[in-house]
C-alpha cells in the first residue's frame, strides 16, 4: 500500500495501488508551478489554456519533451510564445522542472499525459504550433509511431490555420514515411524538409534536443527536419 508520503497521488497515475513507486512521482510536487499531472485540472483548461498562462500569446506543443532542454531553450528564445511540454516519466519532468525554475521561466508548463490523450485538454484551434522531435522510430511496429496518418487528423482539430508541426528524426525511413503519407493528406502541406538540418540555414534557428547534442551531434549523423502547415 502507499506510504504516509505517497497519500493519494498515486492515484494520478495508476489504477490500484502498488507496492513500490517511482520516488520521482512524489517529487512532481515540489514544482507546483510548472508541473500539471492532475487529470481533472487539465480537461478543465480545455479551451481556456490561455487563463492558464494569463496572456494571449500563443500556445506551442510539444509530445514527449525529455529532461526538458529543447522546451525550456525554446522558452528562452520566445518569450512571447507559451509552450506546453507532455511527457510520461516522473524524473523527466522533474528534472525538466528544476531546470525551468533555475532559468526562471515563467511561459512554460509540463504536463504528466500521454500524448494520444491530448483532445481530452486541448481545444479545437487552441495550438499554433507543435514539435515532435526524435520519437521512436518502431522499425518492426509502424502503427505505434507518434507521427502518422492520425496525428494529422488530431491536429486538424486543434491547431489554428496557419499552424505548424516542427518535426526531426535521425531515421532517414520515418522520414521517407511521413513525406509519403503527406500526399493524400488535404488541407495540410509540407512547406519545408531538409535531410541534414546541421548544415540547412534553418539550423541557425535550431534548439537541440538531449538527444541530438549528446549523441547525434557526436556521432555525426544526418538530422531529418520538415515543417507541415495546415492551410
Amino acid at each position: 500500500m502507499p506510504n504516509n508520503k505517497v497519500g493519494d497521488m498515486w492515484k494520478h497515475f495508476f489504477e490500484k495501488p502498488k507496492k513500490a513507486y517511482n520516488p520521482y512521482m512524489v517529487r512532481l510536487a515540489e514544482y507546483p508551478e510548472y508541473i500539471m499531472y492532475d487529470r481533472s485540472i487539465m480537461d478543465s483548461y480545455k479551451n481556456r489554456w490561455t487563463e492558464y498562462f494569463g496572456n494571449d500569446n500563443p500556445i506551442y506543443l510539444e509530445i514527449g519533451s525529455g529532461s526538458g532542454n529543447f522546451a525550456n531553450g525554446m522558452c528562452e528564445k520566445y518569450p512571447e510564445r507559451n509552450h506546453m511540454a507532455i511527457e510520461i516519466r516522473f524524473k523527466r519532468l522533474h528534472t525538466s522542472a528544476r531546470k525551468a525554475k533555475k532559468i526562471p521561466l515563467e511561459n512554460v508548463l509540463f504536463i504528466q499525459r500521454k500524448g494520444e490523450e491530448i483532445l481530452n485538454f486541448i481545444g479545437d484551434e487552441e495550438i499554433a504550433g507543435m514539435y515532435i522531435n526524435f520519437p521512436e522510430p518502431w522499425d518492426h511496429k509502424p502503427k505505434n509511431r507518434v507521427l502518422q496518418p492520425s496525428t494529422i487528423e488530431m491536429m486538424r482539430k486543434i491547431f489554428r490555420k496557419g499552424g505548424k508541426l516542427f518535426f526531426k528524426t535521425d531515421h532517414d525511413e520515418y522520414f521517407e514515411s511521413v513525406l509519403e503519407f503527406m500526399k493524400d493528406i488535404e488541407g495540410f502541406e509540407v512547406v519545408y524538409q531538409t535531410t541534414d538540418l546541421h548544415n540547412d540555414p534553418k539550423n541557425a534557428d535550431n534548439v537541440m534536443t538531449e538527444f541530438e547534442s549528446l549523441f547525434l551531434h557526436k556521432h555525426n549523423k544526418n538530422i531529418n527536419y520538415l515543417e507541415i502547415e495546415k492551410l
